[in-house]
């Protein structure tokens, strides 16, 4: 199977296990994770954007748009597939949507869910940190 990055439109119980996996932890209450995966899915202004092998869902991240940024946050891989690429994949791939949208840059906030080695891994992908935010100009 091959690695493949999409935006999620529609729930499937697979993706519901999986991003439930995904987010253990950072959200400790999976009743919690169900319900803001479902609001996230209902809404219009944030989208989730997942990488998927094997038909499994194995990482994310949510996607806000503006008139010229795109503004990521919630990255995360789960921990058995980490140090294989798929987080350069996922968020080289929200690079590409970006760009597709001819969107000026990609930001990332800087939060309490960014660690020092997200904030090591986006200035690795070519991020400039900021005062409050990592940010890649397309």
């Amino acid at each position: 199977m091959r690695l493949s990055a999409f935006t999620v439109t529609a729930s499937t119980p697979q993706l519901l296990i999986d991003i439930t996996k995904l987010y253990r932890p950072f959200q400790h209450d999976e009743a919690e994770i169900k319900n803001s995966f479902n609001e996230l899915l209902a809404g219009k202004s944030k989208t989730l954007f997942v990488a998927k092998f094997n038909d499994r869902h194995i990482g994310g991240l949510i996607m806000q748009r503006s008139a010229t940024v795109l503004s990521l946050s919630c990255i995360a891989v789960r921990d058995i597939t980490q140090q294989r690429g798929v987080g350069k994949y996922l968020v080289q791939q929200a690079i590409e949507h970006a760009k597709s949208l001819d969107l000026e840059t990609v930001t990332v906030l800087k939060t309490a869910q960014v660690t020092a080695e997200l904030s090591a891994f986006l200035i690795h992908l070519g991020f400039s940190e900021q005062a409050s935010a990592f940010s890649f100009d397309c």
